[in-house]
């Protein structure tokens, strides 16, 4: 992928760093790093040191997305407050109003993500990566709270004292973005919402325990802050919520040992098809602004932008009927 660089993308960062640092930090430049179908993340070297610029798409879909920089800001202190090593956001906007666009201004890790820096490593870097990561998890499952849903009280999904009350706002949300661009038959909308409407089964009362929400070696960096020494680092808290703890950890649950046992009582197996298997595509063939995009994620926005095909829907409409006959 080349370094694609909107033409309106240096005056956002030199407006961001004349209020976060002074006038006085000038921009040497400003360099692609990364991006997907909610943000477009950026470098942005200064006289005092490369800082990350990270700002939300216009378009989000399904609605369950929204809030990407209130989530960034509210994860990044919530690992914080966990003792964990993450970024510190020195600026950000939830408006707009600011510079135009809606983004969060932090320091830099200094390291490559581990997904792609896996193979360079050497054996005993491995090992310690491994070892933290394992730390990481089990130290993330401790941030717990009150509701379930949204980190913020204005997110989308609301909060909840109960996960099923959670699991129906969810559900509804995936629904009602569903009804606005057609995606179901009649007669399908009626099976999809038949299964929203079903009642969980009675299953054990826990904590809301925070859920990262894109968990993986792609969302890691093995690096340092300040020039201390370096560990692994989570970034990337757009989707995080609170969630039923047994279902979140160092993999997604469809990768998970014995996941759909783990499920019964919860669904959240057959949220996670409605949101990831089914409006997660129907996102990337509406979208139209990925040039940001790394060359894999663009290979599948384009491979789904000709797949005319009906099979993600009918698959997941196929799971909600098993779920009415799931006794």
């Amino acid at each position: 992928m080349e370094n694609y660089i909107a033409p309106e993308i240096p005056g956002y960062a030199a407006s961001v760093v004349k209020a976060a640092l002074g006038t006085k930090a000038a921009i040497k430049s400003v360099e692609w790093t990364a991006g997907g179908l909610y943000n477009k993340v950026f470098y942005v070297y200064t006289c005092e040191g490369c800082f990350i610029l990270k700002i939300e798409c216009d378009k989000i879909f399904p609605s369950i997305r929204i809030g990407q920089m209130e989530n960034e800001v509210k994860g990044s202190c919530l690992v914080k407050q966990a003792g964990l090593p993450c970024a510190q956001i020195l600026a950000h906007d939830f408006s707009g109003n600011d510079i135009g666009v809606r983004y969060v201004f932090m320091e830099r890790i200094s390291g490559d993500i581990v997904w792609g820096d896996w193979d360079g490593m050497d054996d005993e870097t491995q090992t310690e990566v491994r070892r933290q990561s394992d730390d990481l998890c089990a130290r993330l499952l401790k941030i717990t709270n009150s509701h379930f849903g949204s980190l913020t009280s204005t997110g989308p999904l609301g909060w909840h004292k109960t996960w099923d009350d959670c699991y129906r706002a969810w559900f509804n949300l995936l629904i009602g973005d569903s009804e606005k661009i057609g995606l179901f038959t009649g007669d399908e909308l009626t099976i999809v919402k038949a299964a929203a409407d079903k009642p969980l089964k009675p299953s054990k009362i826990y904590l809301p325990t925070f859920d990262h929400g894109d968990f993986g070696w792609h969302n890691m960096i093995w690096g340092s802050i300040a020039n201390e020494p370096p560990r692994l680092h989570v970034i990337d808290f757009g989707n995080a919520r609170f969630i039923v703890p047994q279902l979140t950890g160092d993999k997604p649950p469809h990768e998970m040992p014995n996941a759909q046992q783990l499920d019964k009582g919860y669904n959240l197996l057959l949220l996670y098809a409605f949101e990831m298997g089914v409006m997660w595509k129907e996102m990337a063939k509406m979208t139209s602004d990925y040039a940001h995009c790394t060359d894999g994620l663009t290979a599948y926005i384009e491979d789904a932008k000709k797949d005319t095909s009906r099979t993600h829907i009918t698959e997941f409409v196929k799971k909600c009927e098993d779920r009415l006959h799931d006794v």
